[in-house]
């Protein structure tokens, strides 16, 4: 069958399109799970707290910085957010959703360039997710700088982006938007906007419901009856501690076999209407079989092999056309719980609230249809001048000679066939939080951590924090699970 070679070729190329550097050999989950030694050397610097020698991995000359200046500026944040440089992580951010923002306007014109190269060849543009992220970073920057005014100002960017995207009907997954919004609520009741604070909460109920997060008591309404001046109360402040854990769940290279039939690979190098026509003939096939199961060829089981073969045994098939695509890899997330502690009182259990690679499945459903559109008409491009070369090298040379041309023109159409797994892979796979009211004062809070059932727990201490009467407090914490290897289980790559 013509193109078996060129898929066996590109099924290769697929498994190894990613840039990384040389090194020790990665552990057998780690090489399942799609993740380069770049990848996990950063991972282990940030479960190590190695914040710093992280930044200097990512850094404009680092090792590991992405080549998209975007992305880079994502990742440089991420580092410097978790050293504790919350002013600079902030610039940071500005810079990158400046460029977000350009990028947006101007992407109309992507899908020509795409069809022509590859999607890995344009400007890195966030997904929804990434986007939203980017503001609840500013957010928390700004909370744990004690800068009230500043974190509503992100806030009021989170809120506009939310209302933006369910008015296109583009929502990320309902809780994150639920989390997002109880957070912005949070920000803005810090600054003493109640009204602001108080439709970010109900925005957030209305997605959850009351018990999924720890919303504080509604205002009532009316006028307060008067009565006695009641006896002074002890003066409290609220507590908010955002857990984050692990990682998002990434993109990994496949390469998808489209069956072409004998009417549609006789079109591909005559007349361009005709090589158009055919493409689109066979995009529009395959969207629909892809549409007949939502998840389809959306997560990645680290068992499955990398290459996926469109089923249609209804027709006779003539070609295998080989489409560069992505799946996500979901971490390796264990049953795990949390609580936290209080100056060493009776632990307060932590819920799991959202979970983000539920949300990038979401984007990633969205976009899906553009991307194998763009992938099915650049190989179909490929694929006609391959037979054009093909047909004039055997007119010149034989039949010979314009096989051997039109092996070798697929096999080089397949080697520039790229995946594209950009992503802002520093992200948390999951966000929880809790809320407390303490007295007014300094208080030493903990979690209590265990990666799995039956695991022994382990205290992580997120420090004092001066909680003021009336007021709202945050801490945070991130536990650095790499989601790949067995909790408890570590494996030394050397990032040096």
């Amino acid at each position: 069958m013509r193109g078996v070679a060129a898929a066996l070729v590109g099924a290769l190329v697929a498994t190894g399109c990613l840039h990384h550097h040389s090194g020790p050999p990665l552990p057998p989950e780690v090489l399942r799970a799609g993740l380069t030694q770049d990848d996990y050397a950063l991972r282990q610097s940030f479960a190590d707290g190695r914040f710093e020698e992280a930044l200097g991995l990512v850094s404009a000359k680092g090792r590991f910085a992405p080549r998209d200046e975007l992305l880079a500026s994502l990742y440089r944040a991420s580092a410097l957010y978790y050293a504790g440089r919350f002013d600079t992580s902030g610039v940071t951010l500005d810079r990158a959703a400046v460029l977000a923002d350009d990028r947006y306007t101007k992407s109309a014109s992507k899908n020509l360039l795409a069809a022509v190269t590859n999607d890995a060849v344009l400007p890195y543009e966030p997904s929804r997710t990434e986007r939203l992220m980017m503001n609840y970073y500013g957010m928390l920057d700004f909370l744990r700088r004690g800068d009230a005014e500043g974190a509503a100002v992100e806030a009021r960017r989170v809120s506009a982006l939310l209302e933006s995207f369910d008015s296109r009907k583009d929502s990320v997954d309902a809780r994150t938007r639920a989390l997002l919004n109880y957070l912005a609520g949070a920000a803005f009741e810090a600054a003493g906007e109640k009204n602001d604070a108080a439709v970010s909460y109900r925005v957030a109920r209305s997605l959850v419901g009351d018990s999924a997060l720890p919303f504080p008591p509604e205002p009532k309404k009316g006028r307060r009856p008067r009565a006695t001046r009641p006896a002074a109360e002890p003066a409290t402040g609220d507590v908010i501690v955002v857990v984050e854990h692990g990682y998002v769940a990434h993109l990994v290279p496949r390469l998808v076999l489209v069956p072409v039939t004998q009417d549609e690979f006789d079109k591909f190098g005559g007349k361009p209407e005709e090589t158009l026509a055919a493409a689109a003939a066979i995009s529009a096939r395959a969207m629909l079989w892809i549409a007949s199961d939502r998840d389809r060829f959306i997560w990645h089981d680290e068992h499955d092999d990398r290459e996926l073969r469109m089923n249609d045994d209804s027709r006779e098939i003539a070609y295998l056309l080989p489409v560069a695509w992505t799946s996500l890899q979901r971490p390796y997330h264990p049953a795990w719980r949390a609580s936290l502690v209080v100056d060493s009182a009776a632990p307060r259990p932590i819920a799991m609230s959202a979970d983000l690679c539920d949300a990038v499945a979401a984007d990633f459903r969205r976009s899906r249809a553009a991307s194998f559109t763009r992938g099915v008409l650049r190989a179909g491009m490929k694929l006609a001048l391959a037979k054009t070369a093909a047909d004039r090298m055997e007119d010149r040379k034989g039949e010979l000679a314009g096989t051997v041309t039109r092996w070798a023109a697929d096999a080089l159409n397949v080697l520039t066939e790229r995946a594209d797994t950009r992503q802002w892979r520093l992200l948390p796979g999951e966000l929880s939080l809790v809320r407390v009211t303490l007295p007014a004062g300094a208080h030493d809070l903990s979690i209590d951590y265990a990666p799995s059932p039956g695991a022994p727990t382990r205290r992580l201490a997120l420090g004092r924090i001066d909680v003021a009467a009336g007021g709202i407090a945050v801490a945070t914490t991130r536990v650095w699970d790499d989601g790949v290897l067995p909790p408890g289980r570590r494996v030394v790559i050397s990032d040096k």
